[in-house]
């Protein structure tokens, strides 16, 4: 190759429409870094004629924004490595501040004075415009503008460890309004929305600079107060939230309605000494204001906990179903939006239990976490369900089969091996299993996770980045994953008219999947408008109640048999 390089060189005319046509921006400088050639893309990018530039020094770029830290790994970079690449805020001539991707190679000789310094530049703003909004909208309620749970719990891990060093204490509130699916049902779902959203304004007022506050689901809020020096300090703040919608009525549907809602408290460090057990704590403590007739707040004490005897037969109970074979493994379509057909399945464990019939995941999948059972129960669906996808494609289908990975499953050492003996073991093409993992999953030990993954992708594994847009992780990072799809999450298709916030949520990530090669597969399309939304856009797959609820293997083999799962 270097004898076609050089042959390509020695005409000057090639090198200088190279020079000339590239899309991204070059500069030459000497060894003092004076700049001594940029090509017009470059002149375009900083706004910058080259009679500007001449003999000038980079830095006249420099917008002060970027970390010395960053300039400092780069001259190392360069000096140890003879390149550095990477992202700087640099400053257009007119003061325009703009995201650069560059990289800067020396050319060095024997002879100081014959050293040349390359940068090739690239504007990634508008990329990093993109990642910002998404982060933004990841970590916040569309509807009341608040913090998420994602970001809320972010928020107070953060408060708890520096309150931790400091020797503070601080108060958690869960608040849950009274009777609010009454609300809903009768007047409507955009009423009852348009209640929250009243009910959001209302807390923000109270809460003001005091404390954060977050949207934690549905008609849930979540309140830490840091710094407290009391319970009464405590008592009094909640006394005067009650104040709040006590006094003033909020409009609905052009009605005045008085609301009232049940608060728990847990304290830190008395009632725990981390997030998750102070938001577990606090919802026990509300739910025991509830028990004592609404309309108040308890604080957490450990007798409450004592009270959740349900969960303790449901330990029980799970423990057995493993040994009785209760487990049963449904399936839920997902289509080729070009073409209507069934191109694969996602697998979904559901619990048969003998008394209660089918039990969802949502109401057992954190217990059998907590038992230490959830990878046990992860490793028999992905077998199962990769024995039943390997029988329906001998009988003629070509279908690949999802199968989401819990955080245990995906960080034990022997994951890997036990994914490769699975394959092995049911004869299932590898590039029949698809496995899906999360944001937040991947991003938690990145080179951990990129080696497993690399490892079954070579072996022809498929990956799905599942729930795409509730968690975050930069495109720079997620480019580095050897993934195959992006997952979009219902929340974003479900509830969107195809015109609001959502939809363009939805735009931009298949836009961006696009650019990053991945395929798109968007959750919980239930309407044609919704799949021609998609469709429009240029995802290639989808999955919802649209083609088909989830349903056992029996039925979903007479679907299979169908022409096609939907007309549009």
């Amino acid at each position: 190759m270097r004898e076609y390089v050089k042959q390509f060189a020695v005409d000057y005319e090639n090198v200088w429409n190279l020079f000339n046509h590239m899309n991204d921006g070059l500069i030459i400088t000497d060894s003092k870094q004076n700049i001594l050639a940029a090509n017009p893309a470059f002149q375009k990018i900083t706004g910058y004629q080259y009679e500007e530039l001449f003999l000038k020094n980079p830095s006249i770029l420099q917008s002060g924004e970027t970390p010395a830290e960053v300039f400092d790994d780069m001259w190392s970079s360069i000096l140890d490595k003879g390149t550095w690449t990477g992202e700087l805020v640099n400053k257009k001539k007119n003061g325009e501040f703009y995201w650069s991707y560059i990289t800067i190679t020396q050319i060095k000789k024997a002879n100081l004075d014959d050293t040349y310094y390359i940068g090739i530049i690239r504007d990634i703003t508008s990329r990093k415009l993109a990642e910002e909004k998404i982060s933004y909208l990841a970590f916040h309620d569309n509807l009341t503008e608040m913090p998420n749970r994602i970001r809320f719990k972010q928020v107070l891990t953060e408060t708890l460890r520096d309150h931790d060093k400091k020797g503070e204490r601080l108060a958690l509130i869960f608040f849950d309004l009274d009777r609010f699916k009454i609300i809903n049902d009768t007047f409507g779902h955009q009423h009852g929305d348009e209640m929250l959203k009243g009910v959001a304004t209302r807390l923000k007022e109270a809460v003001g600079e005091r404390g954060v506050i977050g949207r934690f689901g549905g008609d849930e809020f979540t309140i830490m107060l840091p710094s407290v020096q009391s319970e009464k300090e405590v008592t009094d703040f909640i006394t005067m939230i009650y104040k709040k919608f006590t006094d003033l009525p909020i409009m609905c549907t052009g009605r005045e309605l008085f609301i009232t809602s049940s608060m728990g408290v847990s304290l830190f460090p008395e009632h725990g000494q981390d997030a998750n057990t102070l938001i577990k704590n606090a919802d026990i403590a509300m739910y025991c204001s509830k028990d004592e007739g609404r309309n108040n707040y308890q604080i957490y004490n450990e007798g409450m906990s004592k009270g959740t005897y349900y969960q303790l037969i449901i330990e029980s109970e799970l423990r057995k179903a493993l040994e009785n074979d209760e487990f049963k493994v449904y399936y839920q379509v997902q289509v080729d939006v070009k073409t209507n057909e069934i191109y694969g399945v996602e697998a979904l464990i559901r619990w048969d239990h003998p008394e209660r019939g089918i039990v969802p995941p949502g109401d057992f999948l954190t217990i059998a976490e907590e038992m230490g059972i959830i990878v046990d129960i992860d490793d028999w669906v992905l077998k199962t369900a990769c024995q039943q996808v390997k029988q329906w494609n001998d009988e003629g289908n070509n279908l690949q089969v999802s199968v989401n990975i819990s955080r245990k499953q995906f960080e034990r050492n022997g994951f890997v091996d036990f994914v490769k003996k699975t394959i092995r073991e049911t004869g299932i093409k590898p590039e029949h299993v698809n496995l899906e993992i999360t944001e937040n999953m991947a991003i938690i030990n990145v080179e951990a996770a990129i080696k497993k993954l690399q490892a079954l992708k070579d072996l022809g594994v498929h990956f799905s980045l599942d729930d795409f847009g509730t968690g975050y992780s930069s495109l720079s990072q997620l480019k580095r994953f050897p993934i195959n799809t992006l997952k979009i999450d219902q929340s974003f298709v479900k509830n969107s008219n195809g015109n609001d916030e959502d939809a363009a949520i939805v735009k931009l990530i298949i836009a961006m999947a696009k650019t990053l090669q991945f395929t798109v597969t968007c959750e919980g399309i239930e309407t044609l408008e919704q799949l021609e939304l998609i469709k429009k856009e240029g995802c290639n797959h989808a999955q919802g109640f649209l083609f088909s609820k989830p349903i056992n293997a029996e039925e979903l083999k007479l679907l299979l048999k169908q022409p096609s799962t939907v007309q549009s």
